[in-house]
């Protein structure tokens, strides 16, 4: 009988430093996405994304409030991926307010890149609900709140 499918829940932080956004880039394809990593069973978000973080760069972070939740629905290369993503400010990486031009990577399938917000429209940043929240100055709706949901619609309905 095969594998159930699963919810991944994912912690992301959100480092800006002189108008610029690090983000983590896939090496191999391309494209880029907010640091973090996937939360471990019974362990916190935020913990989960310090540890991710340290485990990536080498670098802790102090984590801080939860700026904004997503739930994305996307066929990857080898199977159907639904995650939440929970997305938290950070700051002083490595316990430095002014973190390093160059973050260094720990794993060979990823680098760091600082990015300009005001170029983001030119960035594969993924998910794109994550792109366009924080191309519009990362606020929180009135009537959606701090969540933005990807999910199709026939999904959503249960069909």
């Amino acid at each position: 009988m095969p594998k159930s499918p699963k919810i991944e829940i994912i912690a992301r932080g959100v480092l800006i430093h002189d108008a610029r956004v690090l983000l983590c880039r896939n090496i191999e394809h391309g494209y880029t996405y907010l640091p973090g990593g996937h939360v471990e069973f019974a362990e916190p978000a935020r913990v989960a994304l310090n540890r991710e973080m340290i485990e990536e760069c080498g670098l802790g972070v102090e984590v801080g409030p939860l700026l904004l939740t997503t739930e994305e629905v996307f066929q990857g290369p080898k199977r159907a991926h639904h995650e939440i993503n929970m997305v938290f400010h950070m700051e002083q990486l490595g316990g430095q307010s002014n973190p390093p031009a160059d973050v260094p990577s720990e794993e060979d399938h990823i680098d760091f890149v600082w990015a300009d917000l005001a170029e983001l429209i030119d960035v594969d940043l993924r998910p794109a609900s994550m792109k366009a929240w924080l191309m519009s100055g990362g606020g929180v709706e009135d009537h959606t709140g701090p969540m933005l949901s990807s999910v199709p619609a026939d999904l959503a309905a249960g069909s």
